[in-house]
């Protein structure tokens, strides 16, 4: 039968604009040669296995497309859009860069081409392809939104609001603007004007999981208990499927001791909903209720969900491995391992983990360092590898990494003594007020104790901001005096300029405890002692010490400690294996941490 392309091409146009996108897939399989009929035809071929999430089916349409179509600046438009779902982001730059060269006058390119900027952290070139925008529509709404996006990603707090208002002159039912303007007052710790603007967005009628979620967490770090569990519970309501809700309401119910944290979660459970379930068996690893993760992991992995599949069956080998089952987890993951790619790379990581639980460090070695070269910034992944070097007896690749004499410098946060006291003590009557939670947080190191939320050195507060620079001047100096090194995961990075991507105080109570843990997303951390029990001079109770992993069927003991002194920061790689050993009394160790990353990576 002939193809009539002028009948099926408004078709597919038609059932995509209504959202059938299976229709357009079928349609296009069963009728293969229109492929070739117009550009169109795959972009909108490959856009609909997008919105299915089958991406890498869309890749191949798409690539197939532009080789059939190599001009057409709407395929490559489409093509890059996918890849910024990807996570492909300096490509999906490429595509949006050569689609403006076909047609340099196109609106959506440039928006999108700003919009991956954004993800790259390349914040200048975003913000001027925002601008030549607002020069041609000076009040669209969707540029308006992106420009104060990236605004409040470069921490310009002030510009972004100006943006956020003026849309909301014209659109004052705007419902993402009254969100990302309630989300400023909110990392301004202006919680109540934060409130009024969610409450206002969701009046319009035009709710969110987004808002509820963001409401819920204004309220209770305004104090507002009550009112968080029950804005969590309505949009509970409202969104039963949603991730965040659940995993929020979840966190807050367990800080709280509230009876049964997982209950709203747990009846929602079904593999209908496999991003609940991951969810779910993440808590559960996490307060360490292994069994019950291991169930739900067992049925996912056994459904075989081809989206869910790498996630499912690497949480079920860490699930296997923390129950003490080494072989069955390493089985787990060992056969979708052996060719690793970005994709498959949390298999390749509980390969390795499972293989130093058996103590089959050689292998473990090599695993490692195929892992460090495919993602050589995350630091936890130097930390398994250093544990490797270890366990092998390879005291010189160990050292290279931990050097503790070194990389781990012990300092008093100003150089006066009686400044640096005054303003500790300040700081240790401050610090209190905030730590108001009944129990550690889900999946931190930290054991009984409390710490507080949010990104805490971003805080308006005068000591707040005192601390942050004085701080920032003892990182500064410290790796001044650091020498570059070429291929090494902390002195490749070295830059004069630093940021800080997270923040916050931890408070031990009697028996609290850090357990062995790294900062992955860090790259040089620290922690300044506030308030320290005297019991710090018995028995290392208090002391930080690094070296000591803790991985399950690994023991090894510490190679280095520091004792803790109030007001005096260390600093180290955030790589390290670091903990503390228990207190013992009823005196609080009281404690600000913080993670660093170079200026020119995060600014971008």
């Amino acid at each position: 039968m002939q193809l009539q392309p002028h009948i099926i091409i408004p078709n597919l146009i038609n059932a995509f604009n209504k959202g059938d996108f299976l229709l357009v897939i079928n349609t296009v399989k069963q009728n293969a040669a229109i492929a070739r009929a117009d550009a169109v035809v795959p972009q909108l071929y490959g856009s609909a296995m997008r919105k299915i999430g089958r991406l890498d089916d869309a890749a191949k349409i798409f690539e197939k497309g532009l080789k059939l179509f190599p001009q057409s600046s709407d395929l490559m438009n489409s093509y890059g859009n996918l890849l910024l779902d990807k996570g492909q982001t300096h490509k999906a730059i490429l595509w949006f860069t050569k689609a403006l060269k076909v047609k340099p006058g196109a609106f959506d390119y440039k928006y999108n081409l700003a919009r991956a900027f954004l993800v790259s952290k390349r914040y200048k070139d975003a913000e001027m392809q925002c601008h030549d925008l607002l020069k041609r529509e000076p009040i669209k709404s969707t540029v308006l939104l992106l420009i104060a996006s990236i605004l409040i990603e470069n921490k310009r707090d002030a510009e972004a609001e100006r943006y956020l208002k003026k849309l909301l002159e014209t659109e004052p039912k705007n419902v993402k603007a009254l969100n990302n303007l309630g989300n400023i007052k909110r990392r301004n710790n202006q919680f109540n004007e934060a409130i009024l603007l969610y409450k206002k967005a969701l009046s319009t009628g035009q709710s969110t999981a987004e808002l509820f979620q963001n409401l819920a967490a204004a309220f209770a770090l305004n104090g507002l208990l009550d009112e968080a569990f029950a804005t969590y519970k309505e949009g509970l309501t409202t969104f039963p499927d949603s991730v965040g809700l659940h995993k929020e309401y979840a966190h807050l119910a367990w800080v709280q001791n509230v009876e049964a944290p997982f209950a709203l979660l747990e009846k929602n459970l079904s593999l209908d909903k496999p991003d609940l379930i991951l969810a779910y068996t993440e808590l559960m690893i996490r307060v360490e209720e292994f069994d019950k993760a291991k169930v739900w992991l067992e049925k996912l992995v056994e459904a075989k969900l081809p989206s869910y599949q790498i996630a499912a069956a690497a949480s079920l080998s860490n699930t296997l491995r923390e129950l003490g089952d080494f072989d069955r987890a390493l089985a787990t993951v060992s056969v979708n391992a052996s060719k690793p790619t970005v994709e498959t790379l949390p298999l390749l990581i509980e390969k390795s983990y499972a293989l130093l639980s058996l103590k089959r460090y050689k292998e473990a070695v090599k695993a490692l360092e195929l892992v460090c070269r495919i993602a050589p910034f995350n630091q936890g992944y130097w930390t398994l590898l250093s544990t490797a070097y270890k366990a092998c007896g390879n005291e010189q690749k160990y050292s290279e990494l931990c050097n503790y004499q070194k990389f781990v410098e012990v300092t008093p946060l100003f150089e006066s003594e009686g400044s640096n006291l005054s303003f500790i003590e300040a700081l240790e009557a401050h610090l209190n007020t905030l730590h108001n939670n009944e129990r550690h947080p889900i999946g931190q190191s930290l054991r009984n104790g409390s710490q507080t939320f949010e990104n805490l050195l971003e805080a308006e507060h005068d000591l707040i901001k005192a601390l942050k620079i004085a701080i920032e001047d003892r990182a500064t100096s410290f790796l001044s005096a650091l020498l570059s090194q070429k291929k090494h995961p902390f002195l490749s990075r070295l830059h004069p300029d630093v940021n800080f991507i997270g923040s916050w105080s931890v408070r031990l109570r009697k028996k609290g405890f850090h357990k062995s843990h790294y900062h992955s997303e860090g790259w040089l951390s620290g922690v300044l002692y506030v308030d320290v029990p005297s019991e710090v001079e018995q028995n290392g109770n208090g002391w930080l010490v690094f070296g000591r992993p803790d991985i399950t069927g690994v023991t090894m003991v510490e190679d280095f400690a520091i004792k803790p002194k109030k007001g005096n920061l260390v600093l180290f790689p955030s790589y390290m294996w670091h903990g503390t050993n228990p207190i013992l009394t009823d005196e609080q160790r009281l404690t600000v941490a913080f993670d660093i990353v170079p200026a020119n990576e995060s600014q971008g």
